[in-house]
């Protein structure tokens, strides 16, 4: 199992950083789209190693801003036999723009001139759901929060639409199910992994 650090997180913090992943997603529109860009670039950089030189299928699994992430990968990357994507994003700026974590930052744009409708544009390319997955249907995996006040379930139920609504659950809990819920995500998890992978080892990312 690989467990990749996102750009600004842990590890990968900057020392004028107040917490960890702050600066990733933020109110700088380009550091925005550039640590974007650098999580793909890096993953992928990842996907290709693991199948040149370990056995078995990939399999990749993001959490939260992780899920956006591994969303934004499945739209570019062929070599990934499964994804799970959980409690994720779709459109950052609708998140940025409706829901409680992006408060500050919309503050922050507002006060800077920059409206919803620029935040579109300018962070266009960052949306998952204008492509279909390279991954193959079946062997994906979407997990929403029904009550979810970080990531506002339009949002996730619009890419699972754009996405001809591959397999998908809904748990009836908020963002805080990702602890509270630990155990039913991991067996839900395991289990839809081992419907598809059946034997030999496997490359397993997890963001």
């Amino acid at each position: 199992m690989y467990y990749y650090s996102l750009p600004y997180h842990f590890e990968r913090e900057p020392e004028n950083s107040l917490y960890s992943g702050e600066l990733m997603i933020s109110a700088n529109i380009d550091r925005t789209i550039e640590s974007t860009r650098q999580a793909i670039v890096d993953l992928r950089a990842l996907i290709h190693w693991i199948k040149a030189n370990k056995k078995g299928p990939v399999i990749i699994v993001g959490v939260s801003l992780g899920g956006w992430v591994t969303n934004l990968i499945a739209t570019l990357e062929s070599q990934i036999d499964v994804m799970v994507s959980i409690f994720y994003a779709n459109r950052l700026s609708y998140s940025i723009w409706n829901t409680i974590p992006g408060k500050y930052i919309r503050e922050e744009l507002e006060q800077n001139g920059v409206t919803y409708e620029d935040l579109i544009k300018y962070w266009n390319i960052t949306d998952p759901s204008q492509a279909l997955p390279k991954v193959n249907k079946d062997n994906m995996l979407l997990i929403s929060a029904k009550h979810d006040q970080y990531i506002d379930l339009k949002n996730a139920d619009y890419l699972w639409e754009s996405w001809g609504k591959p397999t998908r659950y809904v748990y009836n809990c908020g963002h805080s199910g990702i602890v509270l819920c630990r155990k039913k995500l991991a067996n839900d998890t395991l289990s839809f992994i081992r419907e598809r992978i059946h034997t030999g080892k496997t490359g397993l990312v997890h963001l």
